[in-house]
């Protein structure tokens, strides 16, 4: 598709122009604004001893390899947002896998090593996928999820308008109906994108730093509340409206107990994966006695209920405590973990260890705290399935989602489409 097209088709003809408009305030003829901007928003991470995650188009990367570079060293992971920005969903597989390698490639010479993918506009396709892993790359993260955390109702109609034009175009899953977390994807790790996001928040709805602040601070409000990610995106063009915002967020992160875990993309996805591949033994002693024995990456943390440890532990949260020590022996009149049939879907006993839960298969349904044998699992039972091991109260060892103790996760990312005002207009050419 067409570049400026399909801007027009995201944001609205007579949004695009107004956002001409902006660019010529947050862009100039060298990089000198973005660095600017850049340099405020690394700033504002350091107050709180966190980085973040700019994912950036390799064509501009190739036009300014020297920028980038010094935030290397400032806890900046940056990812590929293409070779160049356009829809690559809608380009050939080996369009596709030529554009992909060709941006290895400019990173690579611009000393970045880049281990994630963030598609321009968020695009999506299965093709594109098998592209991104075929490339080697450790993480994707183009599935926006949208939060309700905003009053439709009190928008103006103009606001209304830009708004659901916004949730059209992205098609994002709700939060209300789907977990906010990473997840498998054959070798890939999903990390979803949190909505609404700067750029619906400041040029679609005219927000204020009120207004982008307690917008955040809910997002992560709920987050916390129900053990999630929330993937902040703020584009650096727009800290100097937003950078009071971000500080509040992550001022009230650092906060929040059980602690939030602040980290980059690459980091989640890393620990995702390296958690999800832990192996938890729980083997019978006899007369209720089980004998648990953790073999998982550092960091992980053991959460138990309504079971007596015999190492020590320390209040956590829901219900939990968090045991101090990876071997340890507890009391239970039935097995502390989450019993599957051998007929369940493969997909159920993945989705439940992705979760950190101890998973066996065994046909002694009586044996386990949880017995589940479900030959079907789709996506919008997971949360139905999730409160009904949470909201009882049977014995029960897992592990915590998130490392050292952690109840969420936060992530900043923000998307670097351009250092100039040159890049833009070549972007809107899709070069």
């Amino acid at each position: 598709m067409n570049p400026i097209k399909l801007a027009a088709g995201a944001k609205g003809q007579s949004a695009l122009l107004n956002r001409i408009g902006m660019i010529t305030k947050r862009y100039g003829l060298t990089p000198a604004k973005m660095q600017r901007a850049l340099d405020q928003f690394v700033k504002t991470l350091r107050q709180f001893d966190c980085g973040a995650t700019f994912p950036a188009t390799a064509a501009t990367v190739e036009r300014h390899p020297a920028v980038l570079e010094k935030y290397q060293t400032q806890d900046i992971e940056f990812a590929v947002h293409g070779y160049t920005h356009v829809d690559y969903s809608q380009l050939a597989p080996e369009e596709q896998l030529t554009h992909l390698h060709r941006a290895r490639e400019v990173f690579a010479a611009a000393g970045i090593t880049a281990v994630g993918f963030r598609s321009p506009y968020l695009r999506q396709s299965n093709h594109l996928y098998a592209a991104i892993e075929a490339e080697g790359f450790s993480y994707v993260s183009n599935q926006p999820i949208l939060w309700n955390v905003l009053d439709i109702d009190g928008l103006t109609p103009t606001g209304q308008a830009g708004y659901q034009r916004a949730i059209d175009f992205y098609a994002p899953w709700e939060a209300s109906k789907r977990l906010s977390l990473p997840q498998l994807y054959n070798q890939l790790v999903e990390i979803p994108v949190s909505l609404p996001d700067d750029e619906i928040l400041i040029d679609r709805l005219g927000g204020n730093t009120d207004s982008i602040t307690k917008t955040w601070q809910s997002i992560l409000s709920q987050a916390h509340q129900q053990g999630e990610l929330f993937t902040l995106q703020l584009h650096p063009e727009r800290i100097a409206r937003c950078a009071d915002g971000l500080s509040a967020v992550l001022s009230e992160a650092r906060t929040l107990r059980p602690s939030v875990w602040i980290a980059r993309l690459d980091e989640i996805a890393a620990w995702w994966r390296a958690r999800a591949a832990a192996t938890v033994e729980i083997t019978s002693s006899g007369e209720g006695k089980w004998h648990v024995a953790v073999d998982g990456p550092r960091g992980a943390t053991v959460l138990a209920r309504q079971v007596q440890i015999d190492t020590s532990t320390t209040p956590w949260a829901d219900g939990y405590r968090q045991v101090n020590g990876t071997t340890f022996n507890v009391r239970s009149p039935l097995q502390p973990c989450i019993g599957i049939s051998p007929g369940a879907t493969p997909e159920l006993a993945s989705f439940l260890r992705q979760q950190g839960y101890i998973v066996e298969t065994g046909v002694e349904n009586r044996r386990y705290s949880y017995y589940f044998d479900r030959a079907e699992f789709a996506a919008e039972q997971e949360r139905t399935l999730l409160a009904q091991i949470e909201e009882t109260d049977f014995p029960l060892v897992r592990l915590s989602r998130w490392p050292n103790g952690a109840r969420s996760a936060l992530s900043i990312t923000g998307d670097i489409d351009a250092l100039t005002l040159w890049d833009y207009g070549l972007r809107l050419f899709g070069k």
